[in-house]
């Protein structure tokens, strides 16, 4: 019973708590004051045996001075009347005057002397200094302990006095501060309805401390349990729907839908899959009668290790897997498990044929390049890693083709043109090759071929030249006559790597090493050719401080009028005085130039170095037209028109004494910017030369669409028109057209008075070469224009050869 109350009473629970700390505490304290209390009582019964002292002593002086022995017994007893005293002794250094005790009847007479004696030196009332007795009083224990103990009693009483008050006062506080409001919150909580809106009332008083958060807590969790009951409810109500979705989904999807086992035993499945896998309806019966594992699969080892990912890892899986019909084409399933528990699962299959064809074909057009048929260079890359590098010990050659002249046909021509080109370039290299042979478009006009089992050098040699006979053979496009060149690097596996791409490093260097010597051409991989791409990368680099450390100059070729023989103008060339490498080709360093992007300011360097030597001239009486060779880079923005008349401007030049000469390649792509930057230039005042024609793909149509001045003769067909009746006949349609054109001609690269000779007999207007003059400095020109006109003998020079 009381355990019971023990167990279920707070305040019984709480009250025994009290109490019991109370007792505890308060004998504590009990213990601890009396002890004080006992030790003061004891303390002031001495004080007070000690005042009695100071009250006889100068009566005891007196005694003990005269040795009257009648008055220190009258002290004696006086002192015997406090119950504290049991003796006193009152003594002079000759003896004793009085010593008296407690009678005999008295009850503490017999005692032990247990106390400690109380005594004090009497000295003269005359002469304080001189000691005449002395008086010892002799306490009594049992009065002491007597006054201890009557202190020990009062100070218990009242501690328990304390202690049942505070204990009483802590009973009422905590039953009315704890128990009586958990009380009213008990007995309310089950009376509240939470569905209804009701919430638990705080007990009064207690809305703001921890008995109105607690309920305040209460109501938040009711709220939160009540919510959660209407998730629960509505999630139920949710379930029963999806289940009768998903019963509708499963009978009616188009995907197939299946629960399995984790051997693959279907314990259902729906009406897709049996039409997907061709089972047979009365299965739908017996579903346990169909394994996933007895289907034709191609992998037979794919499924069971989906089906053990999948109940192993507890995650869903998916892949395509291929299935095998007897004489029907094979499909390609989408098979997805998931795990569900209870060691089952759910899958689903999806026909994947048609996408996976797609992604086939997507994946041969990804390596196919789609214009020529040819592999590109991800199935060039794909062929070398699943054919070549299987091979090790066969040895192979790798060629890298670049078509000379294509970018020009292009922009000429248009693409599609360029396109027919490519295609057609593209069977040109395949029938240079053996079908065992690989051939790729890598770029735009690079193509690379693989040359199995190459034997050695001369067998090489022979397939590339045939190769390059093939690719320049003419042909016709959008209806002109055109021929196209092109240039090969080569590399040996594994002689010059193993590597694709060291290879096609060590080809496109034998490429550049096949076009800087003019193109056309093949060279084969040399590891020189690594350290002449580092030094071309040194001179470029000293190149960029060339302008700032002064070590550009220019030079002057004159131009002679072949007809009187006198100096009209010259070519300026560009010179670099190297201070460590010497004079520095300027085939070298241009085409540098052109490749870093220096040649702008190379231009620009140039056209006012010339303008400041015309300027000069012209002060000296000396005024030949000097033109300055341009870039293709350089148009149109490079060296735009505003920046060529400012340059004259601010040398006081006059336009038509300036000369710009554009190459033939520059201008094919007879762009509108092209066009106006000519056109601006030409209005300007400023003379327009046409370098090196011939060598490109002009027509007489084209060129009458281009704003030129003059047509200049590359010196390749002055060096053999003495020898080569083809190269003669060339120049005699060139002139023959300019002159119907109005326009001028100067041929370069004259050498000798024979090629002279003929050219006058052809009507060229003008010329330059050795013959006449090197490209000299300009402070020599002055001197070269007297000379070449004091020796002119042309006539003569023409009826010598004529005769």
């Amino acid at each position: 019973m009381i355990r019971d109350w023990w167990q279920r009473s707070l305040l019984f629970r709480t009250v025994g708590g009290i109490v019991v700390i109370s007792l505890l505490v308060g004998g504590l304290i009990v213990f601890v004051m009396s002890d004080g209390a006992a030790r003061q009582a004891e303390e002031a019964a001495y004080r007070h045996l000690i005042e009695l002292l100071d009250t006889v002593e100068s009566t005891a002086s007196v005694a003990c001075f005269v040795g009257d022995s009648e008055l220190a017994t009258e002290v004696a007893r006086g002192l015997l009347s406090s119950s504290l005293v049991l003796g006193v002794d009152i003594a002079t250094p000759d003896g004793g005057l009085a010593q008296l005790k407690r009678r005999l009847d008295d009850p503490g007479s017999d005692r032990p002397d247990a106390a400690r004696m109380v005594q004090r030196e009497l000295h003269s009332p005359f002469t304080p200094a001189l000691v005449v007795g002395h008086i010892r009083l002799t306490p009594d224990p049992a009065a002491i302990a007597e006054q201890v103990s009557a202190a020990r009693s009062q100070i218990a009483l009242q501690a328990l006095l304390m202690i049942v008050t505070v204990t009483l006062a802590l009973i009422l506080t905590v039953w009315r501060q704890v128990v009586l409001p958990i009380s009213v919150m008990s007995r309310r909580l089950p009376r509240i309805d939470p569905g209804r809106g009701e919430q638990l009332v705080p007990p009064e008083g207690c809305e703001r401390d921890e008995f109105g958060s607690l309920v305040s807590d209460i109501n938040a969790l009711s709220s939160r349990l009540l919510g959660a009951l209407e998730n629960e409810r509505r999630l139920n109500r949710q379930h029963e729907i999806d289940e009768r979705k998903y019963r509708g989904i499963f009978e009616q999807a188009e995907s197939g839908i299946f629960i399995a086992d984790a051997a693959g035993c279907m314990t259902s499945y729906n009406h897709a899959l049996a039409r997907l896998l061709g089972l047979p309806r009365p299965l739908f019966d017996r579903p346990m009668a169909v394994s996933l594992g007895e289907l034709a699969w191609a992998d037979d080892s794919a499924l069971p290790a989906m089906l053990r990912r999948c109940l192993e890892g507890n995650l869903a899986v998916a892949e395509d897997l291929e299935l095998k019909q007897g004489l029907m084409p094979r499909r390609w399933v989408n098979l997805s498990l998931t795990p569900i528990g209870d060691g089952l699962l759910q899958g689903i299959l999806i026909d994947v044929t048609e996408r996976r064809n797609a992604e086939l074909k997507a994946q041969r057009m990804a390596f196919t390049d789609m214009l020529t048929g040819l592999p590109n260079r991800l199935g060039f890359e794909e062929y070398w890693n699943e054919q070549i590098n299987d091979r090790p010990a066969q040895l192979f050659a790798l060629l890298v083709i670049d078509l000379e002249g294509f970018k020009q046909l292009n922009d000429a021509l248009g693409f599609p043109a360029g396109d027919r080109v490519l295609a057609s370039f593209a069977a040109r290299i395949s029938s240079c090759v053996k079908e065992s042979d690989w051939t790729a478009r890598i770029a735009g006009d690079e193509f690379a071929v693989v040359l199995r089992n190459i034997g050695n050098q001369e067998h090489l040699d022979a397939i590339c030249q045939r190769i390059l006979s093939s690719l320049g053979e003419r042909f016709t496009v959008s209806g002109q006559q055109t021929c196209l060149g092109a240039s090969i690097g080569a590399t040996l596996y594994p002689r010059d790597g193993t590597k694709l791409p060291t290879l096609l490093r060590n080809a496109e260097l034998a490429l550049n090493e096949a076009r800087s010597q003019g193109g056309r051409l093949w060279r084969l991989f040399d590891p020189g050719m690594i350290q002449a791409v580092e030094d071309r990368h040194s001179v470029a680099s000293d190149l960029r401080m060339a302008i700032e450390r002064d070590e550009l100059r220019m030079h002057y070729q004159p131009i002679v009028d072949l007809a009187t023989g006198q100096v009209l103008g010259a070519e300026a060339l560009m010179r670099w005085q190297h201070p460590v490498r010497g004079a520095v080709p300027p085939d070298r360093f241009i085409p540098l130039a052109e490749q870093s992007g220096l040649i702008n300011e190379l231009g620009l360097w140039s056209l006012e170095t010339v303008c400041r030597q015309l300027a000069a001239w012209q002060t000296g009486g000396l005024a030949p037209r000097v033109t300055v060779n341009v870039s293709a880079r350089q148009i149109p923005d490079g060296l735009t028109p505003e920046r060529v008349i400012a340059a004259a401007g601010r040398h006081g030049i006059a336009h038509d004494r300036l000369g710009l000469e554009v190459t033939e390649g520059s201008l094919l792509g007879e762009s509108a910017a092209t066009l106006a930057w000519l056109d601006s230039l030409r209005r300007a005042g400023f003379h327009i030369y046409l370098d090196d024609f011939g060598t490109g793909y002009s027509s007489l149509a084209y060129l009458k669409r281009l704003r030129v001045d003059t047509i200049k003769i590359d010196r390749a067909f002055v060096r053999d028109m003495g020898r080569v009746a083809s190269d003669r006949v060339m120049i005699e349609a060139v002139v023959m057209m300019a002159s119907s054109l109005q326009l001028s001609v100067v041929a370069e690269g004259i050498e000798n008075a024979e090629q002279l000779a003929m050219l006058r007999a052809i009507g060229c207007h003008f010329g330059q070469g050795y013959h006449f003059s090197r490209p000299i400095p300009a402070e020599d020109f002055a001197a070269a224009v007297q000379r070449i006109a004091a020796s002119g003998t042309f006539p003569e020079l023409t009826a010598k050869l004529a005769g």
